[in-house]
């Protein structure tokens, strides 16, 4: 049987009126919650006069799971409304859709599905626009952003998406457009579900449905946008009886719509009692006072102090090497270590703020034959935008490359598979690549509307063929003359993606043959990706590489925070305002108690940012902590450099 600390006790039998619950990281809110719901049934609530609302449908499957097994004796058909804020919304809407003006067969539209209908309205709002303009996807993003963040559109382009400043007007166009033509299909996307469940409590307060429910439960409430707090206190109505748990320390989604002054204005808004968990169960204390010291520099957040329920174990190690290939082979050797003392690689979890901090990691572990996996995503070497530059250096080393070649000719407006062979073909019939202009076959299979891209295409490859260019300066000669556009126009992460092309210009910097580098990736990329969760399921013994935004709700013995260095970690865009600085920091709170038992910080001191070698120095969240909380090492040419080393390497390369 499971026994609730006081704390946790205190809150499973709070009483009446709203409650927000501050759960630190390893405190069992999930328990909490669970057992404060069957408190409630045992104490005779109808359970239809429930709801549990979480974020994920695999978190709202376990609590349901959970709570039907702590009731199975007593309960076997527990009806407690329970899911993610969308599936919620959805049952509201079935039921009453007439009443925002949908009929109740509505239909739900997936992201794909989103991003047809988004292709229509470009299609029909703007016709064909004389330049590249961005793709469906990218328009999707914006419009989801413009709803989840509740900005105006010229507000939120300002904010984050700058380089689309230019297509505010057109944008503006196809978001009424699109909204049209849902209405027209009786369509509503992810959003629409809250927007129209938000619609049907502020028209119809009491609507059946919503009267019935008399105690509400909110897990994860950081992270909810203004949309959902506001769904949830409508939702509370006068009983009032709103539960919210979650922690302010882990707030870090606001870049993508989460709203920190939800939690942190709670008791301001809807008054109550306001509860800690404070007792940890994942962590060593050793662990937990490295995380506490760390937090408690940020000024705005309810102040805690995690206690570990672990004894004493190994300090923390904070770890300077001379740069990131140092940093990847140290990495290495101390996994391997591990594992020598029967942790397995399932245990151990490699974290980092940006994606292309992990590409030298991976090349390391392939050469040592280490099973790895990324978690919700692809390889570093893997990803679209890399593959899609390499196709171009593919095609220099053999110009008949047909795979290679198909992917460039669909960069080009206009230009599917279809037209993509048929161009191809001119190739395969003439024996031979010629980009000229006298090749008149080539020319006419070329639309007319591809034309302009087309030249823009030849001058890149005629700047990269030639027997002294390297692969790095063809990965920026192709980036500048031709890929940048396409780069900014298909993605809506675009400066992220460029640092990683500026780190693969790097990465071939230590070629100087085209065969020999192509090769390498060849190898990089010859192991099967699996998704994370199957991965684990299929019991298999392998590492997590994962950035910290997708690591936050894991756990791991071993948890390696790499590339932890200023301008990195925290980023150099979240300096300012102090509310994007101060979550960074959570973000760093973040990625060390993932750690149950060995917690290694690298700082690599010779890094390539901003497309150029520099001398870093170490974040300000490693400088910040007392010395009494991590063991601090350096190794390699470290000291060497500090001593007044401070000549970087010769090579250097700007896009």
């Amino acid at each position: 049987m499971i026994v609730l600390n006081p704390d946790q006790q205190r809150i499973v039998e709070h009483g009446e009126g709203p409650a927000l619950v501050i759960a630190g990281a390893g405190s069992g809110k999930t328990r909490v919650i669970i057992h404060r719901v069957a408190h409630l049934i045992e104490r005779g609530v109808p359970p239809s006069a429930i709801m549990m609302v979480t974020f994920t449908n695999k978190s709202a499957e376990e609590m349901k799971r959970r709570l039907e097994g702590l009731l199975s004796r007593k309960s076997k058909d527990v009806k407690v409304l329970a899911g993610t804020f969308h599936s919620i919304a959805n049952r509201f809407l079935r039921r009453y859709a007439p009443l925002v003006e949908f009929t109740n067969n509505f239909s739900i539209l997936d992201d794909a599905d989103s991003r047809d209908l988004i292709k229509a309205a470009i299609a029909e709002g703007i016709g064909k626009p004389e330049k590249r303009f961005p793709t469906a996807g990218v328009v999707q993003t914006v419009l989801s952003m413009v709803f989840n963040r509740g900005m105006e559109l010229a507000a939120l382009l300002r904010d984050q998406y700058s380089w689309l400043i230019e297509w505010e007007a057109e944008l503006e166009t196809i978001g009424r457009t699109y909204a049209k033509k849902k209405r027209a299909n009786n369509a509503m996307d992810f959003d629409d579900l809250l927007a129209n469940w938000h619609r049907l409590l502020t028209e119809n307060p009491n609507v059946e449905l919503a009267r019935r429910l008399r105690y509400l439960l909110v897990d994860e409430y950081q992270d909810t946008n203004v949309i959902q707090a506001e769904i949830v206190e409508l939702l509370a109505g006068e009983h009032r009886n709103l539960m919210v748990v979650g922690d302010d320390a882990q707030s870090i989604y606001g870049w993508r719509g989460a709203n920190f002054e939800n939690i942190l204005h709670f008791p301001q808004r809807m008054g109550g009692e306001v509860y800690r968990l404070e007792e940890n169960y994942r962590s060593t204390p050793n662990i937990l006072d490295l995380a506490n010291e760390s937090i408690n520099h940020n000024e705005a957040q309810f102040p805690k102090n995690l206690r570990a329920v672990k004894p004493e174990s190994v300090h923390p190690q904070i770890t300077h090497t001379y740069d990131w290939r140092e940093e990847a082979e140290l990495i290495v050797e101390r996994i391997l270590d591990y594992h020598d003392q029967d942790i397995s690689f399932r245990e151990m979890g490699v974290l980092y703020r940006n994606h292309s901090q992990s590409a030298e990691l991976q090349l390391r572990l392939t050469e040592q034959g280490i099973p790895f996996i990324v978690r919700s995503g692809v390889k570093f070497f893997e990803q679209a935008h890399i593959k899609d530059i390499v196709a171009f250096l593919k095609v220099v080393h053999n110009p008949l490359d047909e795979l290679a070649w198909l992917r460039i000719l669909k960069m080009l407006p206009g230009i599917g598979n279809t037209t993509a062979q048929k161009i191809y073909r001119v190739f395969a019939v003439q024996r031979a690549v010629r980009l000229t202009a006298d090749n008149l076959d080539l020319t006419q299979a070329v639309p007319a509307k591809a034309r302009e891209e087309w030249k823009k295409l030849m001058t890149a490859f005629h700047e990269i063929l030639g027997d002294q260019i390297t692969p790095s300066m063809m990965i920026e000669r192709v980036y500048e003359a031709f890929y940048r556009d396409v780069l900014f126009n298909a993605h809506d992460n675009p400066w992220e993606r460029e640092a990683d092309l500026k780190f693969l210009a790097e990465f071939g910097a230590k070629y100087r043959s085209l065969d020999n580098f192509l090769a390498q990736l060849a190898l990089v990329g010859a192991t099967v990706i699996r998704d994370h969760e199957e991965e684990q399921a299929a019991d298999r013994d392998t590492l997590t590489l994962t950035t910290i935004h997708q690591a936050k709700g894991l756990e791991w013995e071993v948890v390696f925070v790499i590339g932890v260095v200023e301008g990195q970690f925290p980023h150099r865009d979240c300096l300012t305002p102090q509310s994007r600085l101060e979550e960074e920091r959570r973000l760093f709170y973040v990625s060390v108690t993932r750690s149950k038992q060995h917690l290694q910080i690298t700082v690599p001191l010779i890094s390539y940012r901003y497309g150029n070698y520099e001398v870093c120095s170490a974040s300000r969240f490693v400088e910040e902590l007392p010395g009494h909380v991590a063991e601090i090492a350096k190794v390699g040419e470290v000291e060497r450099l500090e001593a007044g080393f401070r000549a970087a390497p010769s090579f250097s390369i700007e896009f």
